[in-house]
C-alpha cells in the first residue's frame, strides 16, 4: 500500500546484542508498516519478551502491578525499543503518563498495542508525522454483548445485516479502529473520546474512514486528513491511524 520503508536490517531479524545473545525478540513488521505512511517504523511480537529488555526505571515503574500487566508492558516496550533503535534512540526509558500513555522522546511520536498473543509498536520522527495510533483486538473476544457499548446505532444496524462471522470480524475492527483513533488524537487533545463519539466506515480496499458523531477535541480538518487502514491477521484485527502534518 505504501512506499517501501528504508531499513538498515531485514524485517524479520530480531535485535541481537553484541555478545550474540538474543535480548529482544521483537522484529520489524512489513505488514504493519503497510498500514502507515512511509518512514513510520513498525515492529511486532508474537512471543513473550524477557523482562531484561526493560530498563531498571521501566521495571521499577511497573513492579507493583500484577504479572499479566508486567508481561503486557514488557512485550509492548520490547516492540517500542526495537522501533526506537531504528530511529537511532538507544537506552531510553519509555515510561507512562497519568493516563498510561507512553511518554516518547521529545522529537518522536509513537503508539503501542498488546493483546493475547500479539504486541506491536509504531514510531516516527515528529517532523515527519504528527501523531500515530495502533490497536489490535482478538476477533473472538468482541462478542455481541459488547456491541452496544462500542458501536453507534448506525454501526449496529450494519452489523445486523451481516452473517455472524462477518459481524464479529467487523465489530472487532470497529473496536480496534476507535482505540487507534483515540491513541492518535490524545497526545494533541489530552481529552477523552468515547466509543459513541465517532463511527467507522470500513472499505473493502483495506482503508477506514473516521466519522465524527459529535464535536471532537481536535479540528475537523485534522480528522478529515487522517490516514486509517486495517487488515485481518489470523485471530486478530489490526488497525493503524496516522495524522500527517496539515499545511
Amino acid at each position: 500500500m505504501q512506499d517501501k520503508h528504508p531499513h538498515s536490517v531485514p524485517y524479520d531479524v530480531p535485535y541481537t546484542m553484541a555478545d550474540g545473545n538474543l535480548e529482544n525478540p521483537a522484529h520489524l513488521s512489513p505488514r504493519i508498516a503497510e498500514l502507515f505512511p512511509s518512514r513510520v517504523v513498525a515492529v511486532e511480537l508474537t512471543v513473550e519478551a524477557p523482562r531484561s529488555v526493560l530498563t531498571e526505571v521501566e521495571l521499577k515503574s511497573i513492579s507493583h502491578c500484577a504479572n499479566k500487566r508486567i508481561d503486557d508492558f514488557t512485550r509492548g516496550r520490547a516492540c517500542a525499543r526495537r522501533g526506537l533503535r531504528e530511529l537511532g534512540v538507544e537506552g531510553f526509558s519509555l515510561l507512562s503518563g497519568d493516563k498510561r500513555e507512553p511518554l516518547w522522546p521529545q522529537d518522536i511520536v509513537g503508539s503501542i498495542t498488546h493483546t493475547t498473543g500479539f504486541a506491536a509498536a509504531v514510531v516516527a520522527h515528529r517532523a515527519q508525522v504528527q501523531s500515530l495510533g495502533i490497536d489490535c483486538e482478538v476477533i473472538e473476544s468482541v462478542g455481541e454483548d459488547l456491541w452496544e457499548r462500542i458501536c453507534t446505532p448506525q454501526e449496529r444496524e450494519r452489523l445486523a445485516q451481516l452473517s455472524e462471522a462477518q459481524a464479529r470480524r467487523q465489530a472487532a475492527l470497529i473496536f480496534a479502529a476507535k482505540e487507534a483513533f483515540y491513541k492518535c488524537q490524545f497526545p494533541l487533545s489530552r481529552e477523552w473520546v468515547g466509543f459513541e463519539d465517532v463511527s467507522i466506515e470500513i472499505h473493502d480496499d483495506g482503508t477506514l474512514r473516521i466519522v465524527p458523531e459529535v464535536r471532537l477535541p481536535v479540528a475537523a480538518e485534522w480528522v478529515a486528513a487522517l490516514r486509517a487502514a486495517y487488515h485481518y491477521r489470523g485471530q486478530w484485527a489490526v488497525t493503524g491511524v496516522a495524522a500527517p502534518h496539515c499545511s
